[in-house]
């Protein structure tokens, strides 16, 4: 029997399309055979509450009794793209979760067609500092599925998730912080997308707002796009990079230098900052008709200077 266990690297995937966009999840696990609401919930805890419970609703859409292990997992930023991975013993638990999270028990058996909830509760114990903390709702199928003849038998894990964002009231730090951007342009061509990272310095995850504008030397906006259209979540202490879409808006027709400016927030925080830079653009029709000119005043005062030749020899003879 040829066994493929696809456990880690599945998480890792899944994870990370959860965490960029949740709401394309649906699909893939509707495709797997079971469907998980929600995939993504953010929790707030006052000081004052003992405990904050949560339910998480499992369906099954096969024709088959299924038996799921729960469990509760830490995850942190698996890479500035927006990934998720789970951590370890080993790895940096500032900001983890699982050790207050209890659940109402640690196995789940799900009829043919049927909806299970898990449920639990967060408890609100002093050593959970304030500030954002991560966990995630883990299930893995304890089925096995075989298909072909038995020499040929593949094993498959069918695992999937639901992402806790909880926020502890009372000494939350938000900060979120341009570092750089990254955009291709050269003196005959404007930019069409713009990478910009950002820094959560702050000990809460945020979620970054923000529009980038090109500007022409008569102030105006050429080209503009909207950074973060898919709600990503920045967790603390991490880098994140994003992509965004310069969308035309008018006609870049004049030469000169052109401002690039990134208009950022994050949501809760209703001003902006601004980070602006230039660069010189010379329009390729600028070019052309400069360069069609310049031929045509050339031919022009090649014309009159023979014209002028002409009359000389004219007054001559």
């Amino acid at each position: 029997m040829k066994k493929i266990n696809l456990l880690f690297l599945a998480a890792l995937v899944f994870f990370g399309i959860i965490f960029f966009a949740k709401n394309s999840l649906a699909e893939q696990n509707a495709a797997a055979g079971f469907s998980i609401q929600p995939f993504y919930q953010e929790i707030n805890i006052q000081k004052d509450q003992d405990k904050i419970p949560f339910s998480i609703e499992v369906k099954n859409n096969t024709h088959q009794l299924s038996v799921f292990r729960v469990s509760v997992l830490d995850f942190g930023a698996l890479d500035e793209s927006g990934g998720v991975a789970f951590l370890g013993s080993g790895d940096n638990l500032k900001y983890a979760l699982a050790s207050w999270v209890n659940l109402q028990n640690d196995t789940l058996v799900i009829g043919a067609g049927e909806t299970q909830s898990i449920k639990g509760y967060i408890e609100n114990r002093d050593s959970l500092s304030p500030g954002g903390h991560y966990g995630a709702i883990y299930l893995k199928n304890e089925d096995r599925s075989f298909s072909g003849n038995q020499k040929q038998n593949v094993t498959l894990d069918s695992s999937f998730a639901s992402l806790l964002f909880v926020r502890k009231i009372g000494g939350e730090i938000y900060d979120l912080k341009f570092d750089s951007k990254v955009f291709s342009q050269n003196i005959l061509s404007l930019p069409d997308f713009v990478k910009v990272r950002f820094k959560n310095s702050g000990n809460v995850h945020v979620t970054p707002r923000g529009t980038i504008k090109l500007i022409d030397p008569f102030s105006r906006v050429v080209q503009s796009g909207i950074i973060n259209e898919q709600s990503a979540i920045i967790l603390p202490e991490t880098f994140r990079i994003f992509s965004t879409k310069l969308m035309k808006l008018a006609n870049a027709f004049s030469p000169g230098r052109y401002k690039l400016e990134i208009n950022y927030r994050y949501d809760g925080k209703e001003d902006f900052e601004t980070n602006v830079s230039s660069f010189v653009f010379v329009p390729p029709i600028f070019v052309g008709a400069s360069l069609f000119l310049v031929v045509i005043a050339a031919l022009g005062a090649n014309f009159l200077r023979k014209r002028k030749n002409n009359k000389k020899i004219k007054i001559k003879k």
